[in-house]
């Protein structure tokens, strides 16, 4: 028995070590990759990823970002399925309550309305009424901005500009910046445009889910000293310029 005791604690110990509690994992691990979700093929999230990546490599994390369509994105994201989501508008956590919202903004975005043959001047909202909208699935504020109009949800960015162009669609809502790249990498002589003034504009914000919630401080410190140093501004320019020009 007493042999069998010599053996089996110093095994034990050696389990325990190799495969912690889970309370242990949360509270101790050292984290050295996180897993984010981005929502696939949307341009604002390509921009926003090269600004993220760039403060997790100053804290010393890989990134590894996992391409969702956008509502299954968030709530992978609020499950703990990933570690965080790329970039959201405010109060994104009061719905999904398992993010923790980083206060710096990681970038902005302005809602806009694309068209081909619409030519009336749209202002707000209610200037929709009548008309066959589009929106992506998931994207919170056209998804609040369009409630009870007549509307057709996309499933990504070149979903919704293939039905605009296809005459499905009157007038599509997007992020100016990632309507323009779509535009120019895929539809460049189909004649869509903006109209009327941008519907929606405000910052967007990454989220990190609360189990890694000791990454929130390092992450945002990180983020403030970029901006002030003007490296994140030198990011934006560079990834524009790479899709623009």
């Amino acid at each position: 028995m007493k042999n069998l005791k010599k053996v089996l604690l110093p095994m034990g110990l050696f389990l325990f070590l190799l495969n912690p509690p889970c309370f242990g994992q949360q509270f101790f691990r050292d984290i050295k990759t996180v897993k984010i979700s981005v929502i696939e093929n949307e341009h604002i999230h390509n921009m926003a990823r090269k600004t993220v990546r760039a403060v997790y490599e100053k804290i010393g994390i890989e990134v590894i970002f996992c391409e969702l369509p956008a509502r299954r994105a968030l709530e992978w994201a609020n499950a703990g399925k990933t570690d965080g989501d790329l970039a959201r508008i405010d109060g994104t956590e009061k719905k999904f309550t398992n993010l923790i919202k980083i206060l710096t903004p990681v970038t902005t975005f302005k809602g806009v309305v694309f068209t081909k043959k619409i030519k009336t001047n749209i202002q707000s909202w209610n200037d929709l009424k009548g008309l066959s909208v589009g929106i992506i699935a998931g994207i919170r504020y056209s998804d609040i901005g369009t409630k009870g109009l007549d509307r057709i949800q996309a499933k990504d960015m070149t979903h919704l500009m293939t039905l605009l162009f296809l005459d499905r669609l009157e007038v599509a809502i997007a992020d100016l910046d990632s309507g323009q790249i779509e535009i120019k990498k895929n539809f460049p002589e189909s004649k869509i445009h903006t109209i009327g003034r941008p519907l929606d504009s405000a910052p967007l914000f990454h989220f990190i889910h609360k189990k890694n919630k000791g990454l929130v401080p390092r992450f945002e410190s990180a983020l403030r000293d970029m901006l002030k140093s003007g490296q994140i501004d030198l990011i934006r320019k560079k990834v524009l310029q790479e899709v623009l020009f």
